[in-house]
């Protein structure tokens, strides 16, 4: 009777916590690792949650990223499958982030999820040097199984290149020339690290650092727009022979060096200018007036270096130009004024000479952004100033900046972000800012007070005698006989 007491007693715990160890289940995870598009990686994880609680409803799943990839990560978004529909996220850690499901999940329920990953500059080039117009090879190399804080019952991995497969690790299955497949695998079984060896002859590079600067000026009706680049070549090294390339040159052979550099200017762009750490450099030129499908008219600054950039070269310069200020700006009957910019500018390397360059190769999204940095500097006496972003960034007024012709100073709007997505070149940042009619002809006024000024000075110093009086008396003399007289 006291055993029967026991177990009545200890049974309802152990199924309680039985229950309570169940929760959200992957029946089925299918990654897809995309590396057509280098140095960006995209990686599309197609996952089916359950939940396998009795009684608690799921509001939130959890998405972990491996730690080598997290600093890598540019963007993350979480869709429903069925219906498409974004889901909010939330960032927890590095390593982990928590998507908002649109209803609860409840017990026994399955739901469909796509979660996009956008990385940088995972692939690393194998072998690490090579001949100057050999073949390039990469090599990718992640983790066979996803990582997750759940159970994950079945789960395999798909990965596509752009040139042909030369080797991968065992346990994968090529699937034509440009695609190897590892799995399916069910639980824990296959875990462990897998490598893929592929071709890709395409230009990659790495901006540093990117800062892009906004100067806006009412008065003159001028948005000026300035952008410094430090830039870096990710393909293989290889050692820089000029009979090589004159050679490569003639016979129409391809060769692993950046020599034009790509830029997509708006169509009423002008006063074009290209400056690096030496002075002007003159080796470059404007393409006419083009126009995409879905695209506003725009034109192709082609930017030629220096020198060849080869593998692991760095190359730093700035470039400019000036823009119609009414084309971005639009004043509200509340006089509120609302400055629509381009969040960033696009930059394409490009191995071929300016005579070949085509439309394809001035959209070109080869080249990642790890440190950028937008500015933009408001007209003196704009106040009450918003700021809208694109994307979770950091947003910061500067104190003010003093010009020459400056009173209060200018305020700076500074926006800061990593690792930047290729999506984000489309997006568009929105300032808000008040600027009455008063501060519009301060500067003005400023100016021609100071000319006033020097006009009276120079009016007064015109009048005074400087030096002897005539017949060698002094000035002092000649004012004492003038008192006598």
């Amino acid at each position: 009777m006291r055993v029967l007491a026991t177990l009545c007693l200890v049974i309802p715990w152990v199924c309680l916590a039985s229950s309570a160890t169940k929760g959200l289940v992957n029946t089925n995870v299918i990654r897809t690792v995309d590396l057509q598009g280098l140095p960006f990686v995209r990686e599309q994880v197609g996952v089916v949650i359950q939940n396998d609680h009795d009684s608690k409803v799921f509001k939130t799943y959890t998405i972990s990223i491996d730690q080598d990839k997290a600093p890598n990560l540019s963007q993350l978004q979480v869709f429903e499958r069925k219906s498409g529909h974004s889901l909010d996220l939330t960032k927890e850690t590095a390593q982990t982030y928590r998507a908002v499901l649109r209803r609860g999940l409840l017990p026994g329920e399955k739901l469909s999820l796509n979660i996009d990953f956008v990385f940088v500059s995972l692939v690393q080039p194998r072998p690490q040097a090579v001949k100057q117009s050999d073949d390039q090879s990469w090599l990718w190399a992640d983790n066979s199984l996803v990582p997750s804080v759940y159970p994950t019952r079945k789960q395999k991995t798909v990965v596509r290149t752009k040139g042909d497969v030369r080797v991968f690790t065992d346990g994968g299955a090529r699937d034509g020339k440009q695609s190897v497949v590892f799995g399916p695998f069910t639980g824990e079984q296959g875990g462990g690290r897998v490598e893929v060896g592929f071709k890709d002859n395409s230009e990659q590079m790495e901006a540093l650092t990117h800062r892009r600067e906004y100067f806006v000026s009412h008065w003159a009706d001028d948005l000026n727009v300035l952008e410094h680049y430090a830039l870096r070549s990710l393909g293989p090294e290889s050692t820089f022979d000029k009979v090589d390339q004159m050679v490569s040159k003639y016979m129409h052979r391809r060769d692993n060096l950046v020599k034009t550099l790509l830029v997509k200017v708006p169509a009423e762009a002008r006063e074009m200018y290209f400056v690096d750490e030496i002075g002007n450099v003159s080796t470059s030129a404007v393409s006419k007036q083009r126009r995409a499908k879905g695209e506003d008219a725009f034109r192709v600054m082609q930017l030629r270096p220096r020198y060849p950039i080869s593998g692991g070269w760095n190359y730093t310069w700035w470039h400019g130009y000036s823009l119609p200020l009414s084309r971005y700006l639009k004043v509200s009957p509340q006089s509120r004024h609302h400055l629509r910019l381009p969040f960033i500018g696009s930059m394409a390397a490009c191995a071929s000479l300016e005579g070949e360059l085509t439309l394809a190769m001035a959209n070109a999204q080869n080249t990642a952004v790890r440190q950028y940095e937008l500015r933009v500097t408001l007209p003196e006496g704009a106040r009450d100033i918003a700021v809208e972003l694109p994307v979770a960034g950091r947003a910061r007024l500067e104190s003010t900046k003093y010009y020459f012709d400056s009173i209060g100073g200018r305020t700076a709007v500074v926006i800061t972000h990593e690792n930047v997505a290729p999506e984000l070149y489309a997006r568009h940042i929105l300032v808000s800012y008040s600027y009455s009619p008063w501060a519009l002809w301060m500067k003005p006024m400023v100016v021609g007070s100071a000319f006033f000024v020097l006009f009276v000075l120079a009016s007064i110093a015109s009048r005074m005698e400087y030096g002897l009086a005539p017949g060698g008396r002094s000035l002092g003399a000649k004012s004492k006989a003038a008192k006598k007289d």
